[in-house]
């Protein structure tokens, strides 16, 4: 909600401060602070949740999120604005991991990697509509989308009501003992190497994933774009097939082995890309769009659910922080890397040409990976011992 809300209007912004010196950059960083703040966060949220528990942290995190993410509807100075995102960025830290991090503790095995595909789904499904309505507001101006942001105060209240605590007990049923029930901020014990190589693989395919949610509505305004419903709305339909790439990660993911999955998601981004790249009309274009996003669709549940598999309880929290700084991170290194290259290689379409290419380089390096594996027993994600 943080990004795609607001990334409707990003060429309204750069029209309104266009005196702000580098409002090239500043505009985007309007979208994009929040995931430097959560990348910055998130690991310091983990340990919070792990030390003083999730659910308590959880609702003040959203009470706070929604105040400061309506504040900019009053403002009029953009380095107001941008202090009021990192604010939100912060808060969406502690949002972000500690609801995932309650989907881990109440469920196990495959029902877990299904609920799991499911949050991320629904957060799809909801962000086509935040991109709609964030378009549509985008018609009375910039400040417009930010009331959107009153919503999580419904979605508290939902977690007030329908939530609670899991019991550190619960980590006797997975098998992790009395150590695992104890509340600490030790990191002793951390599963560090294994959450190297997660993070490593999730911090490129996040900024592949992101590239196509922030820069969708300025490449839409390069092929002649201009009325911001319209691009909202385009951006929606091209959206929908991120649900529709996490259902065939649902129906794929007990069968294909990691790798497998790998290959197929970073082939779709990367052939996406490049049609996108030379698309001759908006109508090509979002269809490209569509392609990427069912391989950014399958992604987010393949990277979400391979972390979760290694974390045991004691750590799940932190565990979680530092898989969705990783994230976060790749959504803030989309937001400066994707203009360096556009200035380097003229302009946003031609970019995503760069990143097509980069992409399919990664999956054709997976496909190494799995013939020099062949020897061994393919493993699904469920089946990965992590």
């Amino acid at each position: 909600m943080g990004a795609l809300l607001v990334a409707p209007i990003i060429p309204q912004l750069m029209q309104a401060f266009a005196h702000v010196p580098g409002i090239e950059f500043l505009a985007p960083m309007v979208v994009t602070m929040p995931s430097l703040c959560i990348a910055l966060f998130s690991p310091l949220a983990g340990m919070l949740g792990d030390s003083v528990g999730r659910r308590r942290l959880l609702i003040w995190s959203m009470a706070i999120y929604a105040a400061f993410g309506v504040a900019p509807f009053f403002l009029r100075d953009l380095w107001a604005i941008l202090a009021t995102r990192v604010v939100v960025g912060v808060m969406e830290a502690v949002v972000m991991t500690l609801s995932t991090t309650l989907i881990a503790d109440l469920f196990r095995g495959e029902t877990r990697d299904r609920w799991l595909a499911a949050q991320a789904g629904t957060a799809s499904v909801s962000a086509v509509l935040f991109l709609m309505i964030g378009g549509a507001a985008g018609r009375f101006g910039w400040h417009g989308p930010f009331l959107v942001y009153l919503f999580p105060l419904v979605l508290m209240v939902g977690v007030i009501a329908f939530t609670w605590e899991p019991s550190r007990d619960e980590a006797a049923g997975e098998g992790e003992g009395e150590e695992a029930q104890r509340p600490s901020l030790s990191w002793a014990g951390f599963p560090w190497k294994f959450m190297l190589g997660v993070c490593a693989v999730t911090l490129f395919a996040a900024t592949m994933f992101y590239t196509v949610q922030i820069q969708l509505s300025t490449a839409l305004f390069a092929l002649g774009v201009k009325d911001p419903a319209r691009i909202g709305l385009l951006t929606a339909i091209a959206s929908l097939a991120v649900p529709l790439g996490t259902l065939s990660f649902w129906i794929l993911s007990p069968r294909l082995p990691l790798r497998g999955l790998m290959l197929l998601e970073f082939a779709l981004l990367g052939v996406g890309f490049i049609l996108m790249s030379h698309a001759p009309n908006e109508t090509t274009f979002v269809a490209a769009s569509a392609l990427n996003q069912i391989g950014g669709g399958m992604i987010l549940p393949t990277m979400l659910t391979w972390a979760t598999r290694g974390l045991p309880f004691a750590v799940r929290a932190r565990g979680m922080g530092v898989w969705q700084s990783t994230f976060a991170l790749g959504q803030f290194v989309c937001g400066l890397l994707v203009p360096l290259i556009g200035k380097s290689v003229g302009g946003i379409l031609p970019t995503f040409q760069v990143i097509g290419a980069a992409s399919l380089v990664a999956a054709v390096l997976t496909l190494v990976a799995m013939l020099a594996a062949k020897g061994g027993k393919p493993q699904s994600i469920a089946q990965v011992s992590l």
